[in-house]
């Protein structure tokens, strides 16, 4: 018996490695249903807050924040179930991503938004929220495969 490692048993090893690496990064990206739901929910509110009136608002404001309580939490404990990647990740990179998409999101809602009230359209929160609903359903998931991408880039191999 030899206790040396043939070099195709090591490549097919590092192969394996490289595949639950990969497994494990997918598994750690926010789901696309998220984005969905979280959209849902702002426009759901806004139209809460446009055409609610006393007990209306008020309870539509409570299931609304409960619902992204819920989501939120779906997402956290998912994460906490999963594997996660290892954490010297390219974090300056990570933080002008989420910077980067949060600016987008505000910058749109603003825009559409007073766009259309200078307008006179009716219900222009709504509808401007609308607008940046679309923009995190399609933004999110390009977000989360970029960040993806980044975790990928920066494991311990990997060309860069």
């Amino acid at each position: 018996m030899s206790d040396q490692v043939r070099p195709e048993e090591a490549a097919r090893a590092l192969t394996e490695i490289g595949q639950r690496q990969e497994q494990v990064i997918r598994m750690a990206g926010t789901p696309n249903w998220f984005w969905w739901a979280i959209a849902f929910l702002m426009v759901a509110m806004s139209a809460v807050a446009e055409t609610g009136q006393g007990p209306v608002a008020v309870i539509g404001t409570a299931v609304l924040v409960a619902g992204v309580l819920t989501t939120a939490g779906l997402v956290a404990f998912r994460a906490v179930r999963t594997p996660q990647p290892r954490t010297s990740l390219p974090v300056p990179r990570f933080v002008v991503a989420a910077l980067v998409f949060a600016a987008v999101l505000v910058g749109v809602s603003l825009a559409a938004t007073f766009t259309l009230k200078a307008s006179g359209v009716s219900y222009p929160g709504t509808i401007g929220v609308s607008v940046t609903a679309v923009v995190l359903v399609v933004g999110g998931p390009m977000q989360t495969r970029y960040l993806q991408r980044l975790m990928l880039a920066n494991r311990p191999g990997s060309r860069r």
